[in-house]
């Protein structure tokens, strides 16, 4: 490969290292220096890598929080790398390469992926303390607040609307539950929340007014990879989060 460098010069029988030359010996040398160190990051039983995970909310709120901190102390040689996203930002991300395992909506259609059951995850309306009925007239004046169209449960609520034939005098986007809570408390609108949420809440003292939202079909989390690409890492991560 020419470099475009002299690295050395001849002197008689001598070759004198030039400038260029003691530079790339120097680079040189660490590059081969790394290159000799690389067959013993696996030189040890336990895995070492970089593994990147992304999640929906209620991950956070359940599996992660129970079993991440174990899983890190157990692998210290694993980077890893928790985000959170909505369920078809996921998605994307995982068919992109950017993550190697979502904890996000399922069962999964796309056939680039596979993946098992986590945990359920049931959806409720939740209402202000004063509504002790949901009716047709009382959706027709009130809005209800959604999270943004790339989440999974937005398509369950407007689904489940459709159903029951319940117009809302609007649909407005308010991606904070703790903002959501506050409309609701004095009196206005109505949400869609997951029921970890609302557990959450209510652990934190919170009375909610809650109607569960059924016919949807399945609003079960599960665990998702690209298809053949589940590695060691991988699956010692997901043996973590099925422990009880």
């Amino acid at each position: 490969m020419d470099i475009g460098q002299d690295l050395f010069v001849r002197d008689r029988k001598k070759l004198l290292i030039t400038p260029a030359g003691r530079l790339f010996y120097r680079e040189a040398r660490e590059i081969v220096s790394r290159a000799e160190r690389l067959p013993s990051l696996w030189s040890k039983p336990k895995s070492r890598g970089i593994l990147k995970v992304g999640a929906l909310d209620v991950a956070f709120l359940t599996c992660l929080p129970k079993h991440v901190p174990q899983f890190i102390m157990d692998h210290p040689d694993v980077e890893l790398n928790v985000l959170q996203h909505s369920s078809f930002v996921l998605e994307r991300m995982l068919s992109e390469e950017e993550i190697d395992l979502a904890i996000t909506d399922g069962p999964v259609e796309n056939t680039l992926l596979e993946g098992s059951f986590a945990f359920h995850q049931s959806l409720y309306l939740v209402m202000p303390q004063h509504i002790k009925k949901i009716t047709p007239e009382i959706m027709r004046s009130s809005d209800i607040y959604l999270f943004n169209r790339d989440c999974f449960y937005r398509r369950c609520a407007e689904l489940w609307m459709d159903q029951k034939g319940y117009q809302p005098r609007s649909v407005l986007t308010m991606e904070s539950y703790d903002l959501i809570l506050s409309c609701l408390d004095v009196g206005i609108g109505l949400a869609c929340m997951p029921e970890s949420v609302v557990a959450q809440f209510r652990t934190h003292g919170r009375k909610l007014n809650i109607l569960r939202m059924d016919g949807i079909g399945p609003t079960d989390v599960y665990f998702v990879w690209r298809k053949h690409a589940k590695n060691n890492i991988i699956q010692a991560f997901l043996d973590y989060m099925r422990e009880n």
